[in-house]
């Protein structure tokens, strides 16, 4: 049933011989790139919607899409052959028009040789049927032709009026004559209409087969969105009445409690109401779109001619691709209205209430924080830490709502310190702050006017962050090249035998070169030596870890034998 009311609309709109805009006979019609079609008046009255790097946009007044315009202005768009030929059938029925026999050029031409594919009058169809040649031809009166049959000549060259476009520049993507062949495009690769007209048929046939698809898939999920409006409806109606039958028993206390629950219930029920409301729009212009293109193109392949076909092959298989592209269909969610009559809703008029509209927002009591932020900081470093939210019932919020409230105070002076919150759309947020000033803080993390667990928090705040002075390497003795001499703070000795004070003072006296000094004093760690922490290292400190802090240099290694070792 679907498919043969999709098969009824493309119908409808392929026998359309009027302007969508003014009502009016096509005149002078042209395809605008959303392939919606619309006589050159009313495309010469649209106002330029914004500038593009080449040329003007516009809005189409039909389906509101913004499109660009040619270089040229409208005057360049695609003639569209199927509207024009539409027209001339529409007038001929009615009895308001006539065509030129394309035999005699003189007559009034009243039939349609289906073989030749030419308009003749009375006397040239006599003829056409006396002669051996085009006796068995098939000969219908242009009245009794069938919907979508073409009466439009094989246009002609601009520059030639007597030759026609029988040709396909394919390096110039145009259409051309013989004798334009022969001097524009004199070299380019020169193609037959037809034998190009196939390959670009079999390329939009291809194209529509790929969108077919997402007709019955859009209309599916248009579908679900008005069962879920359905649904919906009816889950707030039962809402109403279990909330109507959950206050009756109570006096003019309840009787506001009742009302206020109603109003929670009205508030969400909007909300997702809206919600689908624009999902069902943006559904349904993504239908019509496609629909559109569909039916256009459908209508090409079918009867179009092999000239327009060419000229409107990248046209319609942009389109066709721009409606394809986009995740345009969402998972329709109604969940997140329940009424708990067994909860605490608080006082109302001195009552005690129970009975709340819950809509899926996040406990304070169930949301935690984790992070360096609310541990150990320093001083004019930023840090931060993360702030997870979630339901009653325990279960992640992808989105919360209101955003946190963050306040950070410096207790010592009182100071109040600017928090930044990022929302990462998957229930939790990232809180991140700079201390200015060494001291304690007290950090207070609020969701809709309550303090989550914990809070507030209590952070200490450390001095100047202490940046290593040295390098971070694996081995002294292979950073620095095989100096015997140089030193690490991690303390670690290879083998050697080093000069004794003694000796090392005879020899700073001495005039020697310092070459002729004993061999030993391998000072630096090496690999697997007594000391050597057995990775990577900080040769200032020792310390291991590589975002660590500084804690200066060790006993072991004297300030004064210290070298920073270079790579």
């Amino acid at each position: 049933m679907a498919q043969s009311g999709r098969l009824e609309d493309a119908s409808a709109v392929l026998g359309q011989s009027h302007c969508p805009q003014c009502g009016d006979l096509f005149s002078d019609p042209r395809v605008l790139p959303c392939l919606h079609t619309l006589c050159m008046r009313c495309l010469q009255d649209l106002e330029p919607f914004s500038a593009q790097e080449r040329g003007q946009s516009a809005l189409c007044p039909v389906c509101d899409s913004e499109v660009s315009l040619p270089l040229g202005g409208v005057t360049d768009l695609l003639p569209d052959l199927l509207a024009q030929n539409q027209v001339l059938l529409e007038r001929l029925r009615c009895g308001g028009g006539h065509v030129p026999c394309d035999l005699c050029g003189d007559g009034k031409g009243e039939w349609r040789c289906l073989d030749c594919k030419v308009t003749v009058c009375e006397f040239c169809c006599q003829a056409h049927r006396r002669q051996k040649r085009t006796a068995e031809h098939s000969l219908l009166p242009i009245q009794d032709l069938p919907p979508g049959s073409s009466l439009s000549p094989l246009p002609v060259c601009s520059l030639h009026a007597l030759e026609e476009l029988r040709l396909f520049c394919e390096s110039c993507s145009l259409p051309s004559c013989r004798d334009c062949a022969l001097v524009k495009h004199l070299g380019h690769e020169i193609r037959p209409v037809p034998e190009v007209a196939g390959r670009h048929r079999a390329e939009l046939q291809g194209a529509l087969a790929k969108s077919e698809p997402q007709l019955e898939v859009l209309e599916a999920a248009l579908h679900r969105v008005q069962e879920a409006e359905d649904d919906l409806t009816r889950s707030a109606e039962v809402l109403r009445q279990d909330v109507e039958a959950f206050t009756e028993g109570y006096m003019r206390a309840v009787q506001k409690h009742r009302l206020r629950l109603l109003q929670d219930i009205e508030e969400e029920v909007l909300r997702k109401d809206q919600a689908l409301t624009l999902q069902r729009a943006r559904l349904r212009q993504h239908l019509t779109d496609l629909r559109t293109s569909t039916t256009f193109t459908r209508g090409l392949l079918e009867r179009g001619p092999d000239l327009q076909i060419v000229q409107a092959k990248t046209l319609v298989v942009s389109r066709l691709k721009e409606l394809k592209q986009g995740d345009y269909i969402q998972q329709v969610q109604t969940e997140g209205i329940v009424f708990n009559p067994k909860e605490e809703a608080g006082l109302c008029q001195g009552y005690q209430v129970y009975g709340a509209v819950q809509r899926g927002c996040a406990d304070p009591e169930r949301c935690q924080v984790r992070g360096q932020g609310l541990q150990s900081v320093y001083q004019g470093r930023l840090c931060s830490f993360t702030l997870s939210c979630s339901t009653k019932s325990g279960e992640r919020l992808e989105k919360m709502g209101a955003t946190p409230k963050i306040t950070i105070l410096q207790k010592e002076s009182g100071r109040s310190l600017q928090a930044s919150i990022q929302d990462k759309e998957d229930g939790t947020y990232q809180i991140s702050y700079t201390p200015v000033e060494a001291g304690h803080l007290s950090i207070s993390v609020c969701i809709r006017g309550r303090h989550i667990r914990g809070s507030p928090f209590s952070v200490a705040v450390r001095g100047t962050w202490r940046q290593h002075r040295g390098i971070y390497h694996c081995c002294t003795f292979c950073s620095s090249g095989g100096q015997k001499d140089a030193r690490c703070g991690c303390g670690g000795r290879m083998p050697g035998r080093c000069p004794t004070p003694e000796e090392d003072s005879v020899y700073r006296a001495s005039s020697e070169s310092h070459c002729h000094r004993p061999t030993g004093g391998f000072q630096g760690c090496g690999h697997g030596h007594k000391g050597h922490p057995g990775q990577s290292h900080w040769s200032c400190c020792g310390s291991t870890a590589e975002t660590s802090e500084c804690s200066g240099v060790k006993d072991s290694a004297p300030r004064h034998l210290l070298r920073t070792v270079a790579l």
